[in-house]
């Protein structure tokens, strides 16, 4: 009997900015981070900042929660990537994506399930996303002083950026509408096929976004192990 071939890996996701800069968006500057914090707390959160700031971790690690929540939340990370990624491909979707547009159909028409099908999954990760970084800082508490005021920090930080990360990203329906104009005016019959592949790319560099501050978090972890007694011999 012959071997089931495995479909292949999926590429890893790319950096959004560098998908930007392939599609022609010129990179924007960033503000400092100390203004777009002022814009974004309020003043009960900039209090509580200030707090947080202020107070000392408290001392001690413990080794055993450690491995414990390194381990939960690597399990974690690994369920809600599977789980995006599942969704992102939508097979009913893609077959379409293959199929040749029919004549006669406005863009707009057949445009509908694509932005649809974006902004659903936008949502859907955000809400993953952010309920796996809820999940995850009450485990770092667990492990130490230092990690529980990490935690704290990351909490606000969270509230602060939340408003702006989410009208960056919802403006990236615009974008893709631009590329499917583009794909639409190079080849009118088969250009959903290049959409849904723009479509994919675009998923997958937003998932790599939004879980940057998940992943800070659980490299907290590493971060600060004490060194290992045998490690300066």
């Amino acid at each position: 009997m012959s071997a089931v071939p495995h479909p292949p890996p999926a590429p890893a996701p790319e950096p959004l900015s560098r998908l930007l800069l392939q599609w022609g968006v010129a990179p924007v500057r960033a503000a400092p981070v100390a203004e777009r914090l002022g814009t974004g707390l309020g003043w009960a959160d900039a209090i509580g900042l200030s707090q947080v700031l202020a107070a000392p971790p408290a001392a001690g690690a413990h080794a055993a929660a450690r491995l414990e929540v390194r381990d939960w939340a690597a399990a974690a990370l690994d369920r809600v990537q599977s789980d995006l990624l599942n969704a992102f491909d939508d097979a009913l979707l893609a077959r379409d994506a293959a199929e040749t547009a029919l004549d006669g159909v406005p863009l707009a028409d057949l445009l509908a399930p694509f932005r649809l099908h974006h902004t659903q999954q936008q949502r859907h990760s955000a809400a993953r996303i952010a309920s796996l970084r809820e999940r995850l800082r009450p485990r770092l508490a667990e492990v130490s002083g230092a990690l529980a005021r990490l935690a704290q920090l990351d909490a606000l930080l969270e509230r602060a950026m939340l408003a702006t990360e989410r009208e960056r990203l919802t403006g990236l329906a615009t974008l893709l509408a631009r590329r499917a104009e583009s794909h639409h005016a190079a080849d009118p019959r088969r250009w959903r096929a290049r959409l849904w592949a723009d479509l994919q790319r675009l998923l997958r560099a937003e998932l790599d976004l939004r879980l940057q501050p998940v992943l800070g978090l659980i490299e907290a972890l590493d971060a600060s192990e004490p060194p290992h007694p045998d490690a300066d011999r």
